[in-house]
């Protein structure tokens, strides 16, 4: 499992349009297979925005990447926010499982 965090700065009195924004990628980026999860995160106070989604394999992020790319800019641009960064990692352990 993969995740790809990407961080957003937007407006905050825009943080509503930002989510439908990034909602709309986000539909089209599950058609693209291998996508177990995904989800938009915001703090409304600060503006401060993330978009995270888990991959099934290294193969399905890889092959997402320039759709996602793509995706992230489009949504982004639609409500003037910036892009502060994106950054992979490996799911190393689900919190929820005993030790």
């Amino acid at each position: 499992m993969l995740a790809r965090v990407a961080r957003y700065q937007v407006a905050p009195e825009r943080c509503d349009e930002a989510v439908q924004a990034f909602l709309e990628a986000g539909r089209e980026l599950g058609e693209l297979g291998g996508l177990d999860t995904a989800y938009v995160l915001a703090d409304s106070e600060s503006g401060t925005m993330m978009t995270f989604t888990l991959w099934e394999t290294r193969a399905a992020l890889d092959a997402s990447e320039v759709r996602a790319a793509s995706l992230r800019q489009r949504a982004s641009k639609s409500v003037d926010a910036e892009v502060q960064s994106v950054v992979v990692f490996d799911g190393v352990r689900d919190l929820r499982e005993p030790a």
